[in-house]
């Protein structure tokens, strides 16, 4: 299992990235698309009562993000998906990222996700990515007492064990790609560590 990681307080910018052909297609998907994935999603929870998933990648009963598997449509959009999340990545400076989560998000308009505390288990050792994909100025991420509009193509590492959840006022569905990364190199990046405090 990996080692926790440092959450921001809220959210943390982590710069802009180079989206644009991922949300050309993105914005292609068909509305029966989006129920048929949505309608397999393994994180069914009664706070994304009015939010679609499609997921292509997740971790087995959402515990050890060591055990993770991919989704059939992982294998069709991986190529757009892989350069966004190792550009957002970027300033962690990870020797060997590890995805063990990897998912579009479809607020739909006037709705909300309901403040809500991501468990423990997996949550406590990843980075969670939001890369805003589609959004508009009344579509809000809330985290702790804050309320935060995140734009198109700036990635941002949010703390998914406070409580956070979102809502769209606006007239037009939000889309963000949502993503989990740990540094896979974590047993040596922690020996290197002890080694710099003997010195």
């Amino acid at each position: 299992m990996p080692p926790k990681v440092a959450k921001p307080h809220t959210v943390r910018a982590l710069g802009p990235v180079d989206c644009a052909r991922l949300t050309a297609m993105v914005e292609r998907i068909s509305p029966a698309t989006w129920a048929g994935e949505d309608a397999l999603k393994e994180n069914d929870f009664a706070v994304f009562h009015h939010t679609q998933h499609i997921i292509f990648r997740f971790i087995e009963n959402n515990r050890n993000p060591e055990n993770s598997y991919s989704t059939p449509a992982w294998d069709v959009w991986q190529p757009l998906l892989q350069p966004v999340m190792e550009a957002a990545i970027a300033p962690y400076g990870f020797r060997k990222p590890v995805f063990p989560k990897a998912m579009l998000a479809k607020l739909l308009a006037g709705h909300r996700i309901d403040p809500h505390y991501d468990g423990a288990g997996s949550n406590l050792v990843t980075h969670k990515i939001h890369v805003p994909l589609v959004t508009n100025p009344q579509a809000v991420f809330f985290v702790r007492d804050e309320k935060v509009h995140l734009e198109p193509g700036i990635a941002c590492e949010v703390n998914n064990i406070v409580s956070h959840g979102g809502e769209n006022l606006g007239r037009k569905d939000r889309i963000h790609f949502i993503f989990e990364v740990f540094e896979g190199d974590y047993p040596a990046v922690a020996a290197e560590g002890e080694n710099r405090a003997e010195l």
